[in-house]
Parts: C-alpha cells; sequence; structure tokens
C-alpha cells in the first residue's frame, strides 16, 4: 500500500513549486493591476410613483454599492455597470489607498448595462483591455470587486463557459465564471492570466454558488465611444430572422426589406454554414461566432443556396435606423399624450401580427403604455400612423375610446369615456 502511493506523493511534491511559482505570479500581477479598480458608492432620492405612494411612502433615500476600473488616464475615464450609478444624484469613488473622490455621469446604456464616469481629481492607471473571443473554457481567470462594500478583494476562478443568454440586455452574450462575484462587485474587471481585462462583472446566479457572469471586453470597447458623447448604444443587427432545421442547422427563415441581408443579397432558404470562417451549428454557435457586433461592422456568411455555396458579406446597421427607414418617424397625437409609429415589419413577424401601430412614447395621462401595438380604435384597424391619428381625432369628439392593442404577449381591450 505504501509502495502504491509513493508515485503520487512524488508527483504532488514535484507539483508544489509550480504552484507556488503561479501563486506568486498572481500575487505580481494583482499588485500591478489593483490600483486601476475603484469603489463606488452612490445615492440618490427615490420619488413616489404615484399618489399613494407620496403618501405612505413618501422619497426615500437609497444607497448602491459597486465597482469599477479606470480606461483612461488621461481622461479620468473609469468603466462600471449602469445598474450600480442608476438614477444617483451623487457617485462616490474611492481609490485602493481609501482616497474618495466625487464623479460625474458621463454617459449610460441601461439596455447594456453600461455606464462610463468621469473622475476629474484621480489619476490612476489604466488597465489593459485584452480580448475575450481568444480566452478558452478552463482558462484561469480573477476578478477585484468590492463585495458588500469589504473594499478591494481579489477572487480567482476559471473561465466556466461562454456565451450565455440571461435575457437582461440588448447584447445577451455573457462570460461564465466561478471566481467569485458579489454585490458590490458589480462594474468590477475581470482579468485574464496576462492581467488584460476580458470582461465587466455583472450577475450571479443566487440558485447556486460560484455562478457568475461577465460581459465581455469587446462590449466595452465597441460602447465606449456612444457612451463618451453621452448617447445610446446601438447593435449591430443583420436584418434577418434564423431557424434552427435538422441537426441544429441554421436556414434563413425571414429577410427584412432594405436592411442589411436584403443589400447583402441574402433569401430566405438559405443555411449558413460560417460565419468569418468559423462553423456555425445552432443558435448558440451563430451568437458565439456571430460575436459582439456594432453597427458598421461587417460580417462574412458562407451559404448553401440550392446545393451551392454562396459567400456575402454583410455590413451591419443599427435597427433603429433601419426602422426609421421603414416604420417612418414618430408621429404625435394630439390629445391623447402618445407618439406613434408603423410597427416594424421584424417586429410583426416576431410577435405574429399582420400589422398595427406601435406607441413609441406615452406621457402621463395616455390611454396607451409606451411598447403598446395598437390593431383598432372604435371599430376602425389601424394599420397606418395615419389611420390612428383619423381614429382617434373621431374618439375625442365622441369621449369615447375602445380600443384592441397587443401588450404582454396578447391581446387587450381598453374602453375610455370621460
Amino acid at each position: 500500500m505504501r509502495v502504491a502511493l509513493l508515485p503520487a506523493l512524488l508527483a504532488a511534491l514535484l507539483l508544489l513549486p509550480c504552484s507556488a511559482a503561479a501563486d506568486e505570479a498572481l500575487a505580481d500581477l494583482v499588485e500591478r493591476v489593483a490600483p486601476s479598480v475603484v469603489n463606488l458608492h452612490t445615492s440618490g432620492v427615490r420619488q413616489p410613483r404615484d399618489y399613494w405612494d407620496s403618501v405612505f411612502g413618501g422619497s426615500r433615500r437609497w444607497e448602491s454599492l459597486g465597482s469599477g476600473f479606470v480606461v483612461d488616464r488621461e481622461q479620468r475615464l473609469v468603466v462600471t455597470n449602469a445598474h450600480v450609478v442608476g438614477q444617483a444624484s451623487e457617485i462616490l469613488v474611492m481609490d485602493h489607498e481609501g482616497r474618495v473622490f466625487e464623479a460625474e455621469l458621463v454617459g449610460a446604456d441601461a439596455a447594456i448595462d453600461l455606464a462610463l464616469l468621469r473622475v476629474r481629481e484621480l489619476d490612476l492607471p489604466a488597465v489593459a483591455l485584452g480580448r475575450s473571443r481568444g480566452l478558452r473554457v478552463g482558462e484561469d481567470v480573477f476578478a477585484v470587486g468590492n463585495p458588500y462594500g469589504h473594499g478591494h478583494t481579489v477572487t480567482r476562478g476559471i473561465l466556466s463557459a461562454r456565451s450565455r443568454q440571461l435575457g437582461r440586455a440588448s447584447f445577451d452574450l455573457f462570460l461564465q465564471t466561478d471566481a467569485a462575484i458579489n454585490p458590490g462587485s458589480s462594474g468590477g474587471p475581470l482579468f485574464d492570466a496576462e492581467g488584460r481585462v476580458v470582461g465587466v462583472a455583472t450577475a450571479v446566479d443566487g440558485r447556486g454558488e460560484a455562478i457568475a457572469f461577465a460581459m465581455p471586453v469587446e462590449l466595452v470597447i465597441g460602447a465606449l465611444p456612444s457612451l463618451e458623447a453621452g448617447k445610446r448604444v446601438d447593435p449591430g443587427w443583420p436584418g434577418l430572422r434564423l431557424e434552427e432545421i435538422r441537426g441544429g442547422a441554421l436556414q434563413v427563415a425571414a429577410v427584412y426589406d432594405q436592411g442589411p441581408a436584403d443589400r447583402a443579397g441574402l433569401a430566405v432558404g438559405d443555411r449558413v454554414v460560417s460565419v468569418d470562417g468559423t462553423p456555425v451549428r445552432g443558435r448558440a454557435a451563430w451568437l458565439e461566432s456571430f460575436g459582439v457586433a456594432f453597427p458598421g461592422d461587417e460580417r462574412t456568411l458562407l451559404v448553401t443556396r440550392k446545393g451551392k455555396e454562396v459567400v456575402r458579406r454583410i455590413t451591419l446597421e443599427a435597427r433603429e435606423d433601419w426602422a426609421l427607414r421603414v416604420a417612418g418617424r414618430m408621429v404625435e397625437i394630439e390629445g391623447m399624450y402618445v407618439a406613434v409609429r408603423s410597427l416594424a415589419p421584424d417586429m410583426a413577424d416576431r410577435l405574429g401580427l399582420s400589422g398595427g401601430v406601435q406607441v413609441v412614447q406615452a406621457t402621463r395621462g395616455a390611454f396607451f403604455r409606451a411598447g403598446d401595438v395598437v390593431l383598432e380604435v372604435n371599430g376602425t384597424p389601424t394599420g397606418s400612423p395615419r389611420d390612428m391619428v383619423t381614429a382617434c381625432d373621431g374618439a375625442l369628439q365622441k369621449r369615447s375610446l375602445t380600443a384592441i392593442v397587443y401588450r404582454e404577449g396578447g391581446a387587450v381591450r381598453i374602453h375610455r369615456r370621460w
């Protein structure tokens, strides 16, 4: 028995120096990158949601903790999650030495959960931005954050999985890691073994342990120009809809008129073989090969059409820009406190509707909600904003409105008299 254990014992002893060297290397990396990571303390006042809330609750002060990292030393710019800053009236940044500074919000986009801050008195080194696409499952990663407000904390793990979909952002393509990420660490960096940022710590799965998620650093790189300009960050949209058929093959189910795929010459029935040379089979493979994309980015698709291979190069654009072309601009309807436009074809396709008018904006007192698709007003089908304007004018004169709208997954009847 002792003889059998000897080889294993010797192997373990031989590994000890390597393990110690790896730990020392990590400690050196942490010393180098930690000064680029900051802790955030944000606060604000939550306003009453309605009359009864104002009577029984009133305005309530809230506080939040988070993390961030310096991306531009000269401009004093810090990246974090948008949900960390929210509607904060005060944002304080604390560096690794415990110094506290006031920060100003440069830009934020809740749809991608990223925010950019400027801390004018902060003079810290910027992180090195790496690439998440080259990172393999099983490779070492580590995170630096501010869990539960304890201050700078380092956690170590591996990349557990790629291309996780959480259904919580317009860029729904997350890295999964077992490096511990707890409340207060959101917005902090996830580093690779070279000390380069490969992701932004964003979420955890509370149903288990060591299941955390980070958005890919490519999203940060692509979003920075828009955030710095205070603009919304638009994802790159290919202008098509795919369906999975036998064996996980992906087939083009719809090509939207005047969209990127239409201009590139793709057609319904084309079967996707690869994206930029990466074979594609199944939705997860499509998302991984397509990657984080922005308007103006290009992708080369190899498809089969009637048994022949065809190469098409797509230049992506913002879906909203396309929708403005095909669905038209917003039309305000006086007296209804709403702005509407024609339902874009891709949304009609996704909702299974043949048409309708989408409510883009709705102010207080409106009969409709933003996001509603109005199908009929007082018995008149609303196939266009002009139809809805006419029908609403009649409703205002009669002081009675009965509408059929598509809301939250189903048709709803609305009736109002005044």
